[in-house]
């Protein structure tokens, strides 16, 4: 007899990144992975960290197509224990694992294990970047849905229920690595109309939620593995501002943490969303990322953004090199990241400053003009990021050699070029943190790596 199920989805939210290896570069020790150090990490992320965007959109799309939903946060936890196992005997038809922040699979494999034992006929369902980036996490799911899943698993979940095998439904194929694939939307599409997320399916303390006005990136950078480039899709200015009053309203929040690639590559866009706010009286604050070169070619942008709520940009500047600059395929000049990083100055905008160090052209005496032209300017925050090499970047270099100065060697951090390798790279890194702080008597600089340690 087909089994029963009293419950359409249950979706599974967790975090394990602060153990992996690939941010840790060793096995964590006894005292950092143990029952404390698990119930204090997840504490943490209860009342300090913006709640993932992911549950919430999939439960509203879910809960819109007339399915059952049912959410928890970190059920390996002692005290979630009992609460998993009441789910799983519902014998949920679907259990969809988002690996936003799950890039452990011997972590998943624990949740997955409770899973095939308590819910066998549940199909385990696997989203997001730790599936997306590691074969060994995607072998842990029945099916896993590429970029956004959300529409994806509402029409996946349809159709198992009109009596469909996960393998005759539109759409699904097995990859080459023998697991069932659904391609999800990059931007929107197959998505008829967004929708508010479900916040009620989030489990967060935090007074700061996340947004996202569009999807893909409109640039092209060279050094970039963005999934979605090289085009935008954004929403109705309107409608992000409902979405942003809604969620006052219904939650009491007034932080909130703008997700897109860049919110300002559309003047349009976000002169349309600035006034959109303005005109509900949010009062809100916000934050975003963007590109220097936005504020350049709008001058009034800064002045509108500040009037609009905006308190924080993390700016991408990546190098104030001119010829790494083109290599990059930044599309700016110094002259444009200055002018548009006095204007955000002037409107009393925050900046988080992003530079990427060691990309092909860099010496140790651009890095040191670096170092200058940061402790120069009332950064808030600035983060160095070592250059990693993805694959494409090595193709790229092998088509040009000279052009980006001999780059060879493995990605994603065993490169070499004329100016440097990795480990010069991250020797440079760490003497620009240190004196940057040192100038301006407190922490402002951090490499990359050291803020994905903790």
């Amino acid at each position: 007899m087909p089994e029963e199920h009293s419950l359409d989805l249950l979706l599974v939210d967790d975090e394990s990144s602060f153990f992996h290896p690939k941010y840790l570069g060793r096995t964590p020790a006894p005292w950092e992975d143990n029952l404390f150090s698990r119930a204090l990490t997840s504490a943490m992320l209860w009342a300090l960290m913006s709640p993932k965007l992911a549950v919430p959109l999939l439960s509203a799309h879910a809960k819109a197509a007339g399915h059952s939903v049912e959410t928890i946060f970190r059920p390996l936890l002692p005290w979630k224990a009992a609460r998993f196992k009441r789910l799983l005997l519902r014998r949920p038809r679907v259990v969809g694992i988002t690996t936003v922040a799950i890039f452990d699979a011997a972590y998943l494999a624990r949740i997955t294990a409770e899973v095939r034992r308590l819910s066998p006929g549940s199909l385990v369902v696997l989203g997001g970047l730790g599936a997306a980036d590691y074969p060994a996490i995607r072998a842990l799911g029945d099916l896993y849905i590429s970029n956004h899943g959300e529409q994806a698993l509402a029409n996946l979940l349809t159709a198992l229920k009109g009596g469909a095998a996960p393998d005759s439904i539109p759409g699904v194929t097995t990859s080459s690595d023998g697991v069932r694939t659904l391609a999800g939307s990059q931007r929107y599409e197959g998505i008829p109309r967004t929708l508010f997320p479900d916040w009620s399916a989030a489990s967060s303390g935090c007074r700061c939620y996340p947004v996202e006005a569009s999807r893909g990136c409109r640039f092209n950078c060279a050094y970039c593995v963005f999934p979605g480039r090289t085009s935008q899709v954004f929403r109705d200015p309107a409608e992000v501002a409902a979405e942003m009053k809604h969620v006052r309203e219904t939650r009491g929040i007034r932080k909130f943490d703008f997700l897109d690639s860049s919110l300002t590559s559309d003047p349009e866009f976000i002169l349309g969303l600035c006034a959109a706010l303005r005109k509900e009286d949010l009062r809100v604050k916000w934050k975003c990322w963007a590109r220097p070169d936005a504020f350049d070619r709008t001058p009034e942008l800064a002045g509108e953004m500040a009037a609009a709520g905006c308190t924080r940009v993390f700016l991408g500047i990546e190098s104030i090199h001119e010829d790494i600059l083109a290599k990059m395929r930044r599309g700016m000049s110094r002259a444009t990241i200055e002018r548009g990083l006095d204007r955000v100055f002037r409107a009393k905008i925050k900046v988080n400053g992003l530079f990427v160090i060691g990309f092909p052209g860099e010496t140790a005496a651009k890095t040191e003009e670096t170092t200058r032209f940061i402790i120069e300017r009332p950064f808030t925050n600035v983060y160095l990021g070592v250059f990693c090499m993805s694959q494409e970047m090595r193709a790229l270099a092998a088509k040009e050699p000279e052009r980006y100065a001999h780059l060879a060697g493995e990605p994603t951090k065993g490169w070499r070029h004329d100016g440097m390798d990795y480990a010069e790279a991250c020797r440079l890194t760490a003497g620009m943190v240190s004196r940057i702080n040192r100038a301006r008597f407190w922490q402002v600089a951090t490499s990359v790596e050291d803020v994905l340690r903790v």
